[in-house]
């Protein structure tokens, strides 16, 4: 047998050829893996957006369930509502009745304010409603400055011509006149302030010698509800109307705490008459309270002692409201007085009419230092001038 051996180049080209075909079938395969890879990147791409997409939608339901829309008391509050509640009033009334009282008493009527941020300062703001809260007794005392001023004059003649200007006006709600050097001389006592507290529903003061008069009565006075109510007379003219719009004005004073109280009527007057009352008060809240009606967390309808029977209720949080402040209008003639202050070196003084003093110490990042602070008589001034 012979032998046949297989020359050199043909053994190199079948290797070649081997060679290449094995990179073709590398080159196939690496080709389908990093075409699955791109088609799975591709796929993941695609689920991630989707995944993105219902969440951003899912967030923007969800943002669009949480704003939502407040409701005000002015748009809230409806006849009806008020109607049921002083139902309701009526009902407790007749349930905490005295039983051995002979005669029916009257109580009054408060409404219930209480407020989502508590305004910077205390003050009073004056309200002027459609009827009056007075109750039917009408005793009603009426303090007028004097014609001569002293104690050596005698008051008598002031409270004879005040009496003639009634009469020739037409008025009989006012019962009692109370002059200046009156209220001076026979209300010095605490025992005898406390008398004429009692014996009275309503005292009208001149807004002349209203500054003088409420210091004068004391603290007992501003406690009692629309005791102390300012009226600007004119002797002129239009003496009724005043007293008339004295009678229909009730304060309401702002304290430190988030609640406060205003008479609205009283348990003697007709419904509709305590109905418009309260209807009056809330359109009069908008523009009057701190803050507009917006701070108002809650309203509500209340006896002396008995519970609080709500008309407005919110849930509005804190951030959505400006911090509130209590603006008093100043007079005409006020003016600050600034000077430099001889006892500390490098400072100034501010003296304001109403007594409040501001000291500025030198490079001092600090405010300004209040030695005295307005007396509560002096801020139901400047609401008596707010409101005018």
């Amino acid at each position: 047998m012979l032998s046949v051996k297989q020359s050199a180049p043909k053994i190199a080209k079948r290797n070649k050829k081997q060679k290449s075909f094995k990179i073709e079938k590398l080159e196939k395969k690496t080709f389908k893996i990093v075409s699955e890879k791109e088609s799975l990147n591709k796929n993941y791409l695609r689920t991630k957006n989707e995944e993105k997409k219902e969440t951003s939608d899912s967030i923007t339901k969800i943002t669009k369930k949480k704003k939502t829309k407040y409701i005000m008391p002015s748009k809230s509050i409806t006849n009806e509502l008020v109607e049921q509640c002083l139902l309701v009033l009526e009902q407790l009334k007749m349930n905490t009745k005295k039983k051995n009282a002979i005669f029916d008493e009257e109580t009054q009527i408060f409404a219930e304010i209480n407020c989502i941020k508590i305004q910077n300062s205390k003050g009073n703001i004056k309200f002027v409603f459609p009827h009056s809260t007075c109750f039917s007794t009408n005793e009603v005392c009426l303090v007028t400055p004097d014609i001569k001023k002293g104690r050596k004059h005698d008051h008598e003649p002031t409270v004879d011509r005040w009496e003639e200007l009634l009469r020739n006006a037409n008025v009989t709600t006012v019962k009692t006149i109370l002059p200046v050097r009156q209220l001076k001389v026979e209300y010095d006592q605490y025992e005898l302030k406390r008398r004429l507290l009692t014996q009275h529903d309503f005292i009208m003061v001149d807004t002349r010698v209203l500054n003088h008069v409420s210091h004068l009565l004391g603290k007992m006075f501003f406690k009692k509800h629309n005791m102390i109510i300012p009226v600007r007379l004119n002797e002129n003219e239009k003496i009724k109307k005043d007293i008339d719009i004295g009678l229909r004005t009730a304060m309401l004073r702002l304290n430190i705490g988030p609640t406060s109280t205003i008479v609205v009527g009283h348990t003697g007057m007709p419904r509709e008459q305590i109905k418009e009352n309260v209807l009056s008060l809330i359109q009069q809240l908008k523009n009057k309270y701190p803050g507009g009606e917006a701070n108002i967390r809650s309203l509500a309808l209340k006896l002396p002692l008995s519970l609080s029977l709500p008309l407005y209720i919110t849930l509005r949080p804190s951030n959505l409201i400006n911090p509130p402040k209590l603006v008093h209008k100043k007079p005409k003639n006020f003016a600050v007085v600034e000077d430099e202050l001889s006892t500390i070196p490098d400072s100034t003084v501010k003296v304001a009419p109403d007594g409040t003093v501001h000291v500025k110490r030198p490079n001092s990042n600090s405010k300004s230092q209040v030695i005295n602070e307005v007396d509560e008589s002096d801020e139901l001034e400047e609401s008596e001038d707010d409101s005018e």
